[in-house]
């Protein structure tokens, strides 16, 4: 605002009377910049350089995955093939020496897609290098500070490998100090070294358990050969009411009192039958449902174990501990709606009243507790719902309403625990006194722990099925798995082994547990730093270097032209964001 003429501002203090105007300021000589000397700068690097010494020796070091022990949380040398059938992308094993699995003959190799087993070529794609991870060592080294810890159950852990200190090794630490562990049918059990009491099986955090899960079959992504024949659809309702009205999108067509359910048929063909398709000829078998096993896209190339071809195949571990994932739309205002996965014989239900929301966990006929959801009436929900390590967990929209999930102990396993009859078809969805539409269906797996690495817990009867062909191995191990009742006779002689773990030292297994070089198999020849005591399964504390916490360059990512230099790379390429994440 202007102000009024004859108005002195008061913020200006006038000149006394008689008062010698000041003398203007000679300007101020120009100051040229400093120039650093030789000596900053040799001081600025020194300190650069310490401070990446400490960073890396104290803090924080990156490394590289060499490996596929931990795939495929972590992968080591690998492919990134997308099924030719069913598009599905899945990666595989390239180059894992110190584990006896190498992909030795590029030209004949075949991988196989864990979605639907079709055999896809490989001797074109390029191999990348394993992911690259960021550890942090402080937690370990100083615990004292903020945010340090001693290692923790589930972690996944860089350490010395103890029978040769100077290499390292990365695992997930799943033993603690003082306890004994226990594996049995693929879980892991655990008590005190000292104490007599019934072991207890281990049950992942939420965050691990889901890091871990391992894909069985998308819906989303059929096999083009196998997708207009109705003898290969794996989701069915064997009592009508439900339709298809486009691939994957299921609705329920009666809202009557009685259940209408959608049941999952684990429908995998086998080499033969799928030579057969592929050549338009005659099946030599029908599809048959067969149990669900710890089979891993990772460890399927053809030719990985060069003393046994048919290796690929042969991942025959029943797995019972299973996720399913799907979106339900409901088109009613009431009505319930019931997941059910079926585990040894043994039904596990989630059943949601659309009229309340209200979910109810069953375990056979013990119902385990209730909890509101916002499945509730006329809407949309993503759901899923898990039997993981004897624990019930449900999942709608990104919420758990239950926590971490409520558990079930049927105390210790059975002489006769094993898969039934109603394990080959284990999952379904149903619906009473209601109308809702079911798409997006996804089904996971727990990994399974076996026994030994590399040899599968039930060994294949000899001249049980296969005859005489190239096939035979992987013909008698698909009749094995056909036959629930045979298979539980052969799991039934599996002995259960277990470890005892001193004060200070821990126990590591691998994710891929198949393919895994870890405690289940060390020997104890390098005792020069320990007490001679050591158990072969055993790593000392002191061998630990730090938590893996980051992978922050999984490989690159080719795109058009996706020009070729070599086999191994492409051009142009971009970082791999999607896998970029935190480390569970």
């Amino acid at each position: 605002m202007t102000k009024s003429a004859g108005r002195r501002d008061p913020r200006i203090i006038p000149a006394p009377p008689n008062a010698v105007p000041e003398a203007p300021a000679p300007p101020a000589a120009k100051k040229e910049p400093q120039k650093e000397s030789l000596r900053d700068i040799v001081e600025q690097i020194v300190v650069a350089v310490i401070l990446a010494v400490v960073i890396r020796g104290f803090v924080v070091e990156p490394f590289v995955i060499p490996t596929g022990s931990m795939a495929p949380t972590l992968m080591g040398r690998h492919l990134e093939l997308t099924c030719e059938q069913c598009g599905h992308v899945y990666p595989v094993g390239a180059d894992e020496r110190t584990e006896g699995y190498v992909l030795a003959h590029p030209g004949e190799d075949k991988a196989i897609c864990g979605n639907c087993r079709y055999l896809t070529r490989t001797p074109q794609e390029p191999r990348f290098k394993g992911d690259r991870i960021l550890v942090m060592k402080f937690p370990y080294e100083f615990p004292f500070l903020p945010g340090a810890s001693d290692p923790e159950r589930w972690d996944v852990i860089v350490f010395h490998y103890p029978e040769e200190p100077e290499t390292n090794y990365i695992k997930r630490m799943v033993g603690m100090p003082g306890e004994e562990l226990k594996i049995v049918t693929g879980d892991l059990h655990a008590r005190a070294a000292d104490s007599l009491e019934p072991f207890r099986i281990l049950r992942k955090p939420l965050e691990h358990q889901l890091a871990m899960q391992m894909p069985v079959y998308d819906d989303r992504r059929r096999p083009k050969a196998l997708a207009d024949d109705p003898q290969w659809r794996r989701w069915r309702a064997p009592a009508g009411g439900w339709s298809e009205p486009s691939p994957g999108r299921f609705y329920s067509e009666s809202s009557s009192s009685e259940w209408s359910s959608l049941r999952y048929h684990n429908l995998v063909p086998d080499p033969e039958q799928w030579d057969a398709v592929l050549r338009s000829r005659p099946l030599p078998s029908l599809p048959r449902r067969s149990l669900i096993t710890d089979f891993y896209s990772y460890n399927g190339s053809t030719t990985g174990d060069p003393r046994n071809p048919n290796a690929a195949w042969l991942q025959s571990n029943w797995v019972g501990d299973l996720t399913i994932e799907c979106r339900v739309e409901s088109e009613s205002a009431e009505g319930i709606v019931r997941l059910e996965l079926v585990e040894a014989g043994v039904s596990n239900r989630c059943d949601i009243d659309l009229a309340t929301g209200v979910a109810v966990l069953y375990h056979g006929d013990r119902e385990l507790g209730k909890a509101e959801t916002s499945l509730r009436g006329k809407t949309t929900a993503d759901l899923r719902f898990a039997n993981v390590d004897d624990r019930l967990t449900l999942w709608v929209s990104g919420s758990t309403p239950f926590g971490e999930g409520l558990t079930y102990d049927d105390g210790p396993i059975a002489a006769d625990f094993g898969p039934k009859i109603e394990d080959l078809d284990p999952v379904s969805i149903s619906v009473k006194g209601g109308r809702v539409a079911v798409s997006d269906l996804v089904l996971h797996r727990d990994i399974y722990y076996t026994q030994e690495a590399g040899v599968p817990d039930a060994s294949l009867p000899s001249g049980f099925g296969g005859g005489d062909s190239e096939w035979a191995p992987v013909m008698r191990m698909f009749e094995l798995l056909r036959d629930p009742q045979r298979f539980s006779r052969a799991m039934a002689g599996i002995p259960s082994r277990s470890f005892v773990i001193r004060p200070g030292n821990y126990m590591m297994m691998g994710d891929n547990s198949p393919r895994s070089s870890d405690s289940r198999m060390w020997g104890a020849r390098d005792t020069r730093w320990t007490d001679g005591e050591r158990s072969g399964w055993e790593v000392p504390r002191e061998l630990m270097v730090g938590k893996a916490f980051y992978v922050y360059w999984p490989h690159c990512v080719p795109f058009w032209p996706n020009l070729s230099i070599g086999r191994d790379i492409r051009i142009p390429f971009r970082p791999y964001f999607e896998r970029m994440r935190p480390i569970r």
